[in-house]
């Protein structure tokens, strides 16, 4: 199973994580083969130094890649854009952190960007990986028995124009096509304009330890990408959401994603477990949405890692 999503939430240290798989994903990943793939014109790698959230992640321009302070796994993962999760490797690739800042090529595709990392990694890192299926247990994202509840998404917006004198509260990330605008709202949300691809809105709440998220526009196979990043952020482990609701179309979205819950059917004694935070409860958001997870089995691609060996800085 491959994902991709157009979605890219950046708020706090919390939600960098989940930013990783939701900024910038296109098509399903497909492996490339090395006579054919792109590659950066240089690039350095370092040892990261302490997490600084402003340049953690992926950043990317038509003239320059850096990735800040992200495992060998997490560069993996983005390369190849899965979840890292479906990488089996040594160890030290889920906890030695690098830098890298990369060079694209003079007119380079930002769709070649993926292509290039999955070359540096061949390259650089001696990475070689296979792809097996595996079954494991994931969540199937369902309709409700009440039926669905789903607001269908509004009209596009006017794009906003990239060129505009930035507003108190509004910044910019990436450049060229895949610029986007990112405002800071008075109540402390964060909300990413995607164009004709909607907005996305976040609030982190300190109190109840609640992300709130809000799409004006996504698809459920997005959404069920959405809660994929979610779960694995907050330490769920390898639990994809998959989407099986059968319902095409964009809506809009809107649910809270309590910190540290207990997922459906996560119990010791394997009944339905606890609801610790009440109202706002993953389990309440959804079934607000007529929609609700169930634990099922299916296959899982997993990317096992053949060898790899740890870089040379430059």
């Amino acid at each position: 199973m491959k994902y991709a999503s157009r979605h890219f939430p950046r708020v706090n240290c919390i939600v960098c994580v989940i930013a990783i798989t939701l900024f910038g994903a296109g098509a399903c990943a497909r492996a490339q083969t090395t006579s054919t793939a792109p590659a950066f014109e240089v690039a350095t790698i370092k040892p990261a130094a302490p997490l600084d959230t402003t340049t953690f992640g992926p950043r990317i321009s038509p003239t320059r890649a850096s990735y800040g302070y992200m495992t060998l796994k997490e560069l993996t993962a983005w390369a190849f854009e899965v979840k890292d999760f479906q990488i089996s490797g040594p160890g030290w690739m889920a906890s030695e952190r690098f830098d890298i800042v990369a060079r694209l090529p003079k007119g380079a595709a930002k769709e070649d960007e993926k292509r290039m990392l999955q070359d540096l990694l061949k390259t650089r890192f001696k990475l070689t990986i296979h792809v097996e299926k595996r079954k494991g247990e994931v969540y199937a994202l369902v309709v409700g028995k009440h039926g669905v509840k789903l607001k269908p998404s509004l009209p596009d917006a006017t794009a906003f124009d990239p060129n505009a004198p930035l507003k108190p509260g509004e910044s910019y990330i990436r450049e060229g096509d895949s610029k986007t605008k990112i405002t800071t709202n008075k109540d402390g949300s964060s909300t990413v304009d995607n164009g004709k691809n909607g907005t996305f809105t976040t609030k982190f709440d300190w109190e109840s330890k609640t992300l709130h998220f809000e799409y004006s526009k996504i698809t459920m196979e997005e959404f069920a990408n959405a809660l994929t990043s979610a779960i694995t952020a907050d330490g769920h482990g390898g639990h994809i959401v998959i989407d099986q609701t059968g319902i095409k179309g964009d809506y809009q979205v809107a649910y809270n994603f309590p910190i540290g819950i207990s997922l459906p059917n996560q119990s010791k004694d394997g009944g339905e477990a606890s609801d610790p935070e009440g109202s706002i409860s993953l389990t309440r958001s959804l079934d607000a949405l007529g929609l609700k997870l169930e634990k099922r089995k299916a296959p899982i691609d997993v990317y096992v890692v053949d060898h790899v060996e740890k870089p040379s800085e430059n």
